[in-house]
């Protein structure tokens, strides 16, 4: 009999954990902000091109390494790509605005909207020297696991846009001015 009671009492305080747990998660907020900036000694001209060509995002950003479909324009708003890969799951990646050796915005959506994200990129221009500042802004939705994890997307994804940043510097003084 005292098996039972312990038993009952056990399971009933794990429930009342999870419950609280899941409500917590909810009363969490979902959205985050990440943000980055770099120097590069080229000028805005030199890298828009890998800015405003969704083909050439994935050589330079941590992307799906499968099932990746290209659409739209090759430069400019309105390119894109769709993915379908076990790690990333499934999303979709579009330019909406285009400021040429300026700014440019983009979209992410995965799974059907459930993750949405907008970014950024700025470009400020002094000679040679170009100063990227990359925004970015996302909403996990109405996740409860996910709200746990937005307290941390800043820096989390602050990291991955410095990365992102420093591969795009990597391929920019390694290549010619087309990517």
């Amino acid at each position: 009999m005292k098996i039972l009671r312990f038993g009952a009492w056990t399971m009933g305080t794990l429930a009342i954990v999870t419950l609280g747990f899941i409500t917590l998660g909810f009363l969490l907020p979902s959205t985050w902000e990440a943000r980055a900036e770099r120097t590069f000694p080229v000028t805005a001209e030199t890298i828009f091109p890998f800015l405003d060509r969704a083909h050439a995002w994935p050589a330079w950003t941590p992307s799906p390494d499968t099932g990746i479909e290209f659409f739209g324009p090759e430069q400019g708003a309105g390119g894109g790509f769709k993915w379908d890969d076990p790690g990333y799951g499934k999303g979709i990646f579009s330019l909406t605005e285009v400021e040429p050796a300026t700014r440019i915005a983009y979209q992410v959506e995965v799974e059907g909207g459930a993750i949405k994200i907008e970014g950024a990129m700025t470009l400020v221009t002094e000679g040679d020297i170009t100063r990227v500042i990359w925004e970015e802004a996302g909403d996990f939705g109405w996740n409860p696991l996910l709200g746990y994890l937005a307290g941390r997307m800043g820096t989390l994804q602050g990291e991955q846009l410095s990365f992102a940043l420093e591969t795009l510097a990597a391929q920019l003084l390694a290549e010619p001015a087309e990517p």
